[in-house]
């Protein structure tokens, strides 16, 4: 019993120069019929360099590049048909398809008991015909790429402008075959519209739509073309009719195989649909073969990496059989490999159930998918709003500081001073001084520094973590005065008070040339009390009368050049004029007049 692989082998064939014969019987062709081709087609023709002497002349290669339409289309857009006169020569897959067709109608006939499955599967007739369907089913997009080829480089010489407004091929090729070798003014193409007197039946609004009827028809008023030989529009008719019959032989090989999968593997067909179910028992060989492979093998199933380039910088590099399913389709590119493995593992379970026949009314499959869906679903939800973040309950405790002296330090070094402070402060009722220039901006208050403590028994309290110091060098600023700022006790009538200015100890504690200090107690604005310390007293008078008795006498400067010598006068010494920086000589001077002369 002969295998799938061989089977496809026999259908596709390697040489038309032997005559070929599948073991199925669906592809018979015998010498005599290939040398009455030849002798149809006059000489034999050559197309990108290989000399096609029968049919089946293409080798495999060119063979397998007719399931990839990118590469077919290139391939065939290369070749120069115009001096092919057959397109038989050309297009050979026709030949095979007629027998494969026939097989279908007879199967079609029969009864559902006569087709009904017993036993293996590979061992059914009508299986072999199934996957030899599958596989010829994506062959012929290329061959309808290659007859669409013939027709265009034939029919150029008449309606040249045709190619570049209709581009479908099956629409093409209808066109060309209403159209035809006809006048090409504006009445006859009008009237080709509605006209079924043709080889389809049908007019031109029957295949083109709106917009492409009236540009067709504009385009072939001024047409350049010229009138076609009746033998060569023989030939373009013959072509418009293979490529309608291509057509019609894929639609019929595909329902074929979309009924029959639904009998053969109806789990797996109803899993991921009976397209993708057909190219891959086709692959695999059969169900048995299908039932053994490893799930992580499928996806890589009718992978084209001619089209990636071997790239690996692409998003899914298996892009198979599974990857263009219905069910894969849908799914994000970046989920569609995950996807990909949860539809591969329920794919194997499908097609070892429907090894053994154990759910011949699908229901397994319905479950299988109805868990892929699930899965599926859960993988492309998008993730759940977690919503805002509460934030976290308050903590009145205080917070943990760092402690110790060097902390202590910083904090005193950057901690707000009395001085600060009492600018910060206004006093209630009282205007607050200002210094600056101007007013606004310009000023600003001082607050309640300077102001006295009215009524206030207890002095403020000063800070001596945050007061101003100074060095034990530098007690003050400048040079100090002996005159401190002692406060008077005055008394009211005429009898004036006692005057104690500039008798006592600076009372600002901040800097001065003497020490001590002359706190007072403020009773009134106009009354105070000072006390005063009798040594330091003494020691100030002292100091006082040794200075008057060097420098004044009499309360004047009586001894400032007084004496001659550096001692009179402390030390000074009165400077001379300087001396005269040029001599008078007299010799620019006029001489005296002579003396008058005597009289006698």
């Amino acid at each position: 019993m002969s295998t799938v692989a061989d089977e496809l082998l026999n259908d596709f064939g390697s040489s038309g120069d032997e005559a070929e014969e599948a073991n199925d019987g669906l592809v018979h062709r015998e010498n005599d019929e290939q040398d009455a081709d030849e002798q149809r087609n006059g000489d034999a023709m050559e197309v990108d360099g290989v000399n096609r002497d029968g049919a089946n002349g293409e080798d495999d290669k060119d063979i397998q590049d007719l399931e990839d339409a990118e590469a077919t289309k290139a391939r065939v857009e290369k070749m120069q048909l115009a001096g092919v006169k057959d397109v038989r020569s050309v297009a050979s897959l026709m030949h095979t398809l007629e027998p494969v067709l026939e097989k279908i109608a007879y199967y079609r006939g029969r009864s559902e008991s006569e087709t009904s499955v017993v036993g293996n599967i590979e061992d059914h007739p009508e299986y072999s015909l199934l996957t030899q369907s599958n596989s010829l089913s994506t062959m012929i997009d290329g061959e309808v790429a290659l007859v669409h080829k013939f027709i265009r480089d034939h029919y150029s010489t008449r309606f040249p402008e045709l190619e570049r407004l209709v581009t479908t091929p099956l629409e093409y090729a209808k066109v060309v075959s209403i159209i035809g070798n006809g006048p090409m003014d504006s009445e006859s193409i009008k009237s080709l519209q509605t006209s079924t007197n043709n080889p389809l039946g049908v007019g031109l609004k029957a295949v083109l739509d709106g917009p492409s009827l009236m540009i067709v028809t504009v385009e072939a008023t001024t047409s350049k073309g010229h009138e076609m030989s009746d033998e060569e529009l023989l030939r373009v008719r013959q072509a418009c009719d293979m490529a309608i019959a291509l057509h019609k032989a894929k639609n019929t090989l595909m329902e074929y195989v979309q009924s029959r999968m639904t009998i053969f593997a109806p789990n797996l067909t109803t899993l991921i649909g009976s397209l993708t179910a057909a190219q891959l028992l086709n692959a695999a060989g059969g169900l048995t073969g299908l039932s053994k492979t490893p799930a992580c093998n499928i996806p890589s199933w009718g992978s084209k990496k001619r089209q990636a380039g071997l790239a690996t910088n692409i998003g899914v590099r298996q892009q198979g059989y599974l990857y263009h399913s219905e069910m894969i389709q849908h799914i994000p590119n970046d989920l569609k490999k995950q996807a990909m493995r949860i539809v591969a593992a329920k794919l194997v379970l499908a097609a070892r159930v429907d090894r053994i026949h154990s759910s011949p009314d699908g229901k397994t499959g319905d479950d299988l998918k109805s868990a892929c869906l699930e899965r599926l679903e859960k993988l492309t939800e998008p993730p759940p709003n977690k919503g805002g973040r509460a934030l976290p309950v308050p903590d009145d405790k205080p917070a943990r500081k760092r402690g110790g002296r060097r902390a202590r330090k910083a904090k005193e070094a950057l901690a707000m001073t009395d001085l600060r402070k009492a600018q910060n402060r206004m006093a209630f009722g009282k205007e607050e001084k200002e210094v600056g220039y101007g007013t606004g901006e310009g000023t600003v208050g001082m607050g309640m520094i300077g102001q006295q403590n009215d009524g206030r028994i207890r002095a403020l309290q000063v800070d001596n973590r945050t007061r101003a110091k100074l060095s034990a060098k530098n007690k003050g600023w400048g040079t100090g005065s002996s005159v401190g700022s002692a406060s008077n006790i005055g008394a009211f009538g005429p009898s004036g008070g006692i005057d104690l200015a500039g008798k006592g100890l600076r009372s600002s504690g901040v800097g001065s040339s003497v020490g001590g200090a002359a706190s007072s107690l403020t009773f009134t604005p106009v009354q105070g009390l000072e006390l005063v310390d009798p040594k330091m007293q003494a020691e100030l008078s002292r100091k006082r009368k040794a200075e008057e008795d060097r420098w004044f006498k009499g309360g004047s400067f009586t001894q400032v050049g007084g004496g001659s010598g550096p001692g009179a006068n402390g030390g000074f010494k009165v400077p001379a004029l300087p001396a005269a920086k040029r001599v008078d000589t007299g010799a620019t001077k006029m001489a005296p007049p002579p003396p008058p002369p005597s009289r006698q």
